[in-house]
């Protein structure tokens, strides 16, 4: 268990608000670092993709959206989403403040999602990590999670690099 002192708050609107500023651009990013999305659409494709997930926005059922505060002098830590998907509940979304991290913030917040999707009467969590994000998937892994799925990929040199004189 984690020492930190941490708690999960309901997310305010403009907690609500300073979340989107920060997680649509962040989504749109790591898309496109993980080559699914090209760069001139990501930032309209995780917009599109946040609103179809939470089209009443925090009053969106099966969602649950927290702000992550710590001690009263930390102040707001960062951020926290999980729904229900299927059976499990569902990480969406675990954002720490770049001044917090490798604080022990991260395995805290893990924690506490475990307890607020227990009581919630879930039995399992589900995530999807990004395969660059080692430090994310070194979290998840202390914290018990398995992988349940790989998707690969390998990028491919210009086609005038191949050999063109081969008749397909």
């Amino acid at each position: 268990m984690s020492s930190v002192a941490l708690s999960l708050r309901p997310m305010s609107e403009s907690d609500y608000e300073d979340w989107l500023a920060i997680c649509i651009p962040e989504y749109a990013a790591e898309k496109v670092a993980a080559g699914a999305w090209l760069e001139a659409e990501a930032l309209q494709r995780a917009h599109d993709s946040l609103v179809s997930l939470l089209p009443q926005g925090l009053a969106t059922p099966n969602h649950w959206l927290f702000t992550l505060r710590g001690a009263p002098d930390d102040g707001r830590i960062g951020f926290l989403w999980f729904g229900r998907f299927e059976h499990s509940a569902y990480l969406y979304d675990i954002y720490i403040a770049p001044a917090h991290r490798r604080r022990g913030y991260g395995s805290k917040a893990m924690e506490l999602l475990e307890t607020a999707a227990a009581v919630r009467g879930f039995t399992s969590i589900a995530l999807h990590v990004f395969g660059f994000n080692t430090g994310a998937r070194d979290l998840y892994l202390k914290q018990g999670y398995t992988i349940t799925d790989l998707t690969m990929r390998k990028e491919l040199p210009p086609a005038a690099e191949h050999d063109r004189g081969r008749n397909w």
